[in-house]
This record gives C-alpha cells, structure tokens and sequence, in this order.
C-alpha cells in the first residue's frame, strides 16, 4: 500500500483521538457560557490538574485506573466550585463586567505554578491501563489508549447532553441559560445551578486530562495548549451548540493532524489560518446561531 496513504490514514486516527479531547475540554466551555455568559480560561490547568492527580493516584499509590480516573474527575470538579466562588462570582456582579477574564488566568497561573511546585517541571510518563500493544487499524497501527479516548470523550460529551435534556438538574441548567429570572421565580436557585456548571466543566476538563496523558505525557506545562485549541474548538463549532463543537473538535484534530503530513513545522498555524477563513464567512461558527438585533 502507498506510504503516503498510510501515513495520511495514521494521521486520521491520531487526529480523531486528540480532536476528541479537544471536543471534551470545549463542551465545559459551552456549560459555563450558556449559564453565566462567562468562560474558564484556565481550563486547559484543569485538564493538568486531573492528569497529575490521576498519575499520583495511579502511579505512585497505585490504585486501579478507575478509581484514579474518579479521585481526578472529583477532586478538579471541586476545584470548579472554589473557581466559581473565587473568581467568577465576585466579579460578575456587575453586568458590563469582564474582570473574569482576568480572574480566570489569574487562576491558571497559580495553578501552573502550584503544579510546578508539587510535581516538577519535568514531563512524566503514565502507563496506559491498556497496555502499550498497538492494534492494526487496516494498515494503521493505533494504540489501545487511543480508541479508548474516542470512545470515552464522544461518549462523554453525548452523556452530557443527555443529562442536559433529561435529568432534573440538567434541565434547571437549561431553564437557567434560556432564562435565568424566569428561572429564579420558578424556583430555581440559580446560584446552585451555576456552581453546577461549573463543577461539570472543570470535571470533563480533568477527565480529558486523564484521558489523554498516556498517549502524551503528564506535566506541569501540559494543558495551555489544549486549552487553547479547545477554545478555538468551541468558537469554530459555534459556542453555544453542543453538537458543533464536538464536530470543532474532531475537524481541528483531524486538520493538525493531516497538516502534520504535509509539513509538521506548519501543521498548527495552517489549521488555524483555515479556521479564520470559515469564520471570516461563518462569524457565529459552523453551527452557531445568528442573532439579529433591532434597533
């Protein structure tokens, strides 16, 4: 078979498992913009936090994968609540306020630093549970962890939605982001549904932590890039559409990944230059809504 195809279905494969990532990082961003108007940019230092409290659970104390991956999934859920009282609420209060862009980097830094301070600079190795085997994919060779990421973030992201549109408290987050004074007078505490939301962002930022270290590395520096991409994931799919930005997702992991064929030096800045010509044409994103304002 043609090397190059070879090279350019590996390539595919790989992107879908870090596209997949990206997606589960973005959709704690969809959370918390459709409830507060406001975004975590400090998510990709939650998706750090989880990897290394997943390493030092996993690794060093020595406890089974999943409940490492539940310990990691808790503990940066938590972390979201003290991110909301800390440097959400206070600051919001005031509608034209913007403070918590600067609030929630200022949450990233500290975190980055604390992460240095605990577990070093240096980039660690963490076993995958499934071993380091790799599995034929037609002429592709793939790794165990990889279709695990797949499999776990999209079913993740569906998971969510489902508890959106299902689930008592999902839909109170819903009624809350549709309209959150018509949801207080229902009954709603809408201060409960945003530490919610939250909690749910930060948590999926620490499972794709998790997630994606043993196909990566986990370290201190790990998560801004992800982070980033993750954003970019959520801007290109349209920010308030679930399902657009898990495509966001895949398509900007699929794109890095193929571009990397091509040329490994360029692959990032390729992608997102084909990122600004569809929002050059598609503002709001693929699937993002267009609003029209009267004057």
């Amino acid at each position: 078979m043609d090397p190059v195809f070879i090279k350019i279905w590996q390539a595919a494969i790989s992107g879908l498992s870090i596209g997949s990532i990206y997606a589960l990082i973005a959709q704690g961003y969809y959370v918390t913009f459709i409830t507060t108007a406001t975004l975590n940019f400090g998510q990709g230092e939650f998706l750090m936090i989880g990897a290394l409290v997943g390493l030092t659970c996993y690794v060093s104390l020595g406890l089974p994968f999943p409940i490492a991956l539940v310990i990691a999934v808790t503990v940066t859920g938590l972390m979201g609540v003290v991110l909301e009282r800390v440097a959400i609420r206070p600051v919001i209060r005031h509608v034209l306020s913007h403070s918590w862009v600067l609030s929630t980097v200022a949450i990233s830094i500290i975190l980055k630093n604390a992460a240095v301070n605990l577990w070093g600079p240096e980039q660690m190795k963490f076993p995958s549970p499934l071993g380091d085997q790799v599995l034929k994919i037609g002429s592709a060779g793939i790794f165990p962890q990889e279709l695990f990421i797949v499999v776990c973030a999209v079913g993740t992201v569906l998971l969510v939605q489902l508890f959106l549109r299902k689930s008592v408290l999902g839909k109170a987050l819903m009624a809350v982001a549709n309209n959150r004074n018509a949801a207080a007078v229902v009954g709603i505490d809408v201060k409960r549904i945003v530490i919610l939301a939250f909690m749910l962002s930060s948590a999926l930022a620490g499972l794709g932590g998790i997630l994606i270290s043993p196909v990566t590395f986990a370290w201190a520096y790990m998560g801004t890039v992800p982070g980033i991409k993750a954003f970019a994931a959520a801007i290109f799919g349209g920010l308030e559409n679930p399902i657009g930005i898990l495509i966001g997702g895949l398509v900007i992991g699929l794109l890095e990944q193929l571009f990397g064929v091509i040329n490994s030096n360029l692959k990032e800045g390729i992608t997102f230059l084909f990122i600004l010509v569809i929002l050059a044409f598609r503002p709001t994103g693929l699937m993002g809504r267009r609003t029209i304002d009267k004057v």
